[in-house]
């Protein structure tokens, strides 16, 4: 009878370990399901921070732009000085850094300079 009793008593373990085992999966599996998920959040919250530091470069090209102009002509040396300080309040880390480039970039093409941006190789 002892040995009968000790097999039972097996046979529920072993079902409570089977259940244990299922809803750890189970547990498991939504935290990678919630890992891709945040992922994708981040991923989506910084193409909006880019989003927004580009429109915000674009914003401030085009107020320096009107602000620079003169009933006779463009004022170089007024739309640099907007430029660059306009570039001291920019953070040099972060989403909000990639508006130096669009405002160097933006500017030169503005002035008529060329950018030095390197030309493609290859076949076009």
């Amino acid at each position: 009878m002892t040995r009968h009793v000790v097999t039972r008593h097996a046979a529920t373990r072993h079902a409570a370990h089977a259940i244990d085992t299922k809803y750890i999966r189970l547990i498991q599996q939504q935290q990678i399901e919630l890992a891709l998920v945040r992922a994708e959040r981040d991923a989506a919250l910084l193409e909006r921070d880019l989003a927004r530091a580009r429109s915000n470069a674009a914003a401030t090209l085009l107020d320096a732009v009107v602000e620079s102009l003169r009933p006779y002509g463009f004022g170089r040396k007024r739309f640099l000085a907007r430029i660059r300080r306009a570039a001291r309040l920019i953070p040099n880390q972060g989403p909000e850094s990639v508006q130096h480039a669009l405002l160097y970039e933006g500017s030169n093409r503005i002035l008529g300079r060329e950018t030095l941006r390197p030309t493609p190789t290859g076949p076009t």
